[in-house]
Order: structure tokens, then C-alpha cells, then sequence
């Protein structure tokens, strides 16, 4: 029998994701020791084993990985979802999880905040956890600054602990060779880069080599990053739509310099499609519109 802990060091799971595990899909069944202390089986290893290794060897999200150990399981599916659904509790709801993460992070508690963030992203595929959890919490914690409810620190903490979070997987994910490279930023001035970041880790979770440079990126800068970089593909996002008309200058002097490059533009300046210039190379995408991003 192995304590959480010893577990966790021998599978290199955390135990937030094998708590995760066991409480939303009843995958493990830990006994309890004499002195109250929960254990794992070799059977219990052998299951969080076989789920760890559908995720990074076949790149399954952790809902198809437990549905196909279901499958070969003595273990009744019924059974198990009935256990899943027993131990899963209201914390662990999109909507629980908001809130936990947005009180941790205004309370300034970066080792609970970043262990919520960890449970997060056992629970869910990183597209549904940023679009579900970490996008709202932001929003929120926006709306409560505006509104007088929090301060401008406790917006800002929240901001830049969960940047740093997503910032860290962009190593995460592995690169394909044979996708583009593609460089993203937002121009000089925009400051919002949410929307790129995600775009951008989007990419990265697909294989492309991102070359992210963020908010407030000059624009003298970029040529030489496009030419000694082999960058087929420019992501910019703008929120503000005063900063439209310089990307637009820029991106035609670009569009002449480098004739393979093309243009993939986001943001809420070009939400109208009177607000968004017809220009050769250049493509504006919604997020529905993604999945298509290569064959703009």
C-alpha cells in the first residue's frame, strides 16, 4: 500500500491531479490505514499509470482517457459514474471553481491560488478550463475593480498570477516541424493580450512554434525576428481601434518586404465588418473560427 504522497513521487502525478481524479471520475478507491491515513493499491497505480500515459503518449483529454479505462474495466461503468457523481461535490463546478480561484487570488494567496489552478487543469482540458474558469475569473475580477469592490492591487494580482500560469505552458506542449512559425503580439500601445495569449497557446497545444511577444510590441522591431526566424504567419490582436491604422501601415510595408507572409488579426477592433480593411494575405478570425487558422 502507498500513501498519496509516495504515489504522487512515483507516478510524477501531482496529488492535486490524483485528488482531481478520484473525486470528479471515482478512478482510484483509497483504503484507509489504521491510524485514518488514506492508501493506494497497486491496482489504484495501476490505473492513475494507465490514465497519465493516455494523456502524454496519445494526447487524450482526461475525460476520453477515463472512458476508455472504463472500457477495460471489471469495474461496471454504471458503477463507476455512480461513484463519480457521489464524490464530486459543488466545488468542483465551473462555477465553484470561479469562485474559489477568484477568492484565493484576491486574498492575495498565490500557494492556494496556484493549487487551484493545478486542480483546474486536472479537471479539464485546457480550452474548456481557460473558457469555462480562467476567462470569467478575469472578467470578474475586471468588473470588481471597476466597480469600487476590489483594488487596483488585487486586480493586478489576479492578472499576473494567471499570466504567469499560462505563460509557463507554452513549454508544455511540443513543436511539429512541418507546422509554420508564427510570431504574435499586440502593437505599440494595445496592452490587452488576453485574447492573443490564448489564440497563441492554442497554437502551441496544436504544434505550431509561437514566437509570442505580448503587449506594447514596437513594430521597427519585427523585421529582422520575420526574416531570421523563418515566421510564415503574423497573430496580432487589438482591443483599442486607434491602433488599427498604424498595424494596417505596418502590415502592408511587411506584406512587401516578406511576400509569403500572411496575417491572422483578432480583437475587439475589428468586431464590426465595416471595421475590418480588405487587404491581400490578411485574415480576420473569431475564436469559432480557430481550428481553420492554417488555411488562411
Amino acid at each position: 500500500m502507498y500513501s498519496m504522497k509516495r504515489a504522487s513521487e512515483l507516478l510524477d502525478i501531482p496529488v492535486v491531479t490524483i485528488r482531481a481524479w478520484e473525486n470528479r471520475y471515482g478512478v482510484i478507491a483509497p483504503r484507509r490505514s489504521g491510524g485514518g491515513h488514506r492508501q493506494l493499491s497497486e491496482e489504484d497505480l495501476s490505473r492513475l499509470r494507465f490514465l497519465k500515459n493516455q494523456i502524454e503518449q496519445n494526447g487524450l483529454k482526461i475525460s476520453e482517457a477515463v472512458r476508455l479505462l472504463r472500457q477495460s474495466d471489471s469495474v461496471p461503468p454504471e458503477q463507476a459514474a455512480e461513484q463519480a457523481a457521489e464524490q464530486t461535490t459543488s466545488s468542483l463546478t465551473f462555477d465553484g471553481l470561479v469562485d474559489k480561484l477568484y477568492m484565493d487570488l484576491i486574498h492575495f494567496n498565490s500557494v492556494q491560488a496556484d493549487k487551484t489552478i493545478d486542480l483546474v487543469f486536472a479537471l479539464y482540458d485546457f480550452e474548456e478550463a481557460f473558457r469555462r474558469i480562467i476567462v470569467p475569473v478575469l472578467y470578474r475580477a475586471g468588473a470588481e475593480w471597476e466597480a469600487g469592490k476590489i483594488v487596483v492591487a488585487q486586480e493586478h494580482f489576479a492578472t499576473e498570477t494567471i499570466l504567469r500560469r499560462l505563460s509557463a505552458l507554452f513549454r508544455v506542449f511540443p513543436v511539429n516541424p512541418s507546422l509554420p512559425v508564427v510570431l504574435a503580439f499586440c502593437p505599440e500601445g494595445e496592452r490587452h493580450h488576453l485574447g492573443l495569449m490564448s489564440f497563441s497557446l492554442f497554437l502551441r497545444k496544436r504544434g505550431a512554434a509561437v514566437l509570442y511577444l505580448g503587449p506594447d510590441t514596437p513594430l521597427k522591431d519585427l523585421d529582422g525576428i520575420i526574416a531570421n526566424h523563418s515566421v510564415s504567419f503574423i497573430a496580432a490582436s487589438v482591443t483599442d481601434r486607434c491602433y488599427v491604422d498604424k498595424l494596417m501601415e505596418w502590415i502592408e510595408a511587411a506584406a512587401r518586404n516578406h511576400p509569403q507572409l500572411r496575417f491572422l488579426l483578432g480583437g475587439a477592433a475589428f468586431d464590426r465588418a465595416e471595421w475590418r480593411p480588405v487587404k491581400a494575405n490578411v485574415r480576420y478570425l473569431s475564436a469559432e473560427q480557430w481550428e481553420d487558422w492554417h488555411n488562411a
